[in-house]
């Protein structure tokens, strides 16, 4: 089964799958992102989530807008975060431009690879299963770790751009990164070869 926007009941990733996100996520999406440890990478330890703030945000990813997805990053045991998904253009079937964003929310599963799981399945799956040529991502420059893992899955960096965003009190730099459909799937796509 898939959803609207053809989005699929799970992805396969491994060792961990993704499904979208469901009204019921909300006391999830609250306790991860009012926790200080994933905030400070997040949107920062300054702008927490009210409750009611967290109903609102679930919900516009479980409503009508053609533009916005988001998906649940699960183990075998039990959900550890999110990836959020902006299409370009705003159009059913996804637009040929996808902008990601991730959050592993539970801190104690940080370092197990789970991260690096998912946006393997979720760029696998969006090259191979819908129209979307270009996926990209802009992590903070200062977050070292995460730029990392996004190199080891097929983001290539493109840029950095200055004081780009701010955060914490200050303009920071991020760097911009891509991954481009026939790119990847040239380099990438031999590990699904046997799924």
């Amino acid at each position: 089964m898939t959803d609207a926007l053809g989005i699929p009941d799970q992805i396969d990733g491994g060792t961990v799958c993704l499904r979208p996100i469901a009204l019921g996520d909300r006391p999830l999406i609250y306790r991860w992102l009012n926790n200080p440890v994933v905030m400070a990478f997040w949107e920062g330890t300054n702008r927490p989530l009210s409750k009611v703030k967290s109903v609102g945000w679930v919900e516009r990813f479980v409503g009508d807008d053609a533009s916005l997805e988001c998906l649940i990053i699960e183990t075998v045991e039990c959900p550890i975060g999110f990836i959020e998904l902006s299409l370009y253009p705003k159009s059913q079937g996804f637009g040929q431009l996808v902008e990601i964003d991730i959050c592993i929310g539970e801190t104690s599963e940080w370092g197990q690879g789970y991260g690096s799981a998912a946006l393997s399945a979720l760029l696998h799956w969006l090259f191979t299963s819908t129209n979307t040529h270009r996926a990209f991502l802009q992590p903070r420059a200062a977050n070292e770790r995460a730029v990392h893992v996004y190199e080891k899955v097929g983001f290539y960096k493109e840029g950095v751009l200055k004081q780009a965003e701010y955060h914490h009190g200050e303009y920071q730099d991020i760097v911009m990164m891509a991954a481009i459909r026939d790119e990847w799937l040239a380099e990438f796509s031999m590990k699904f070869k046997d799924d």
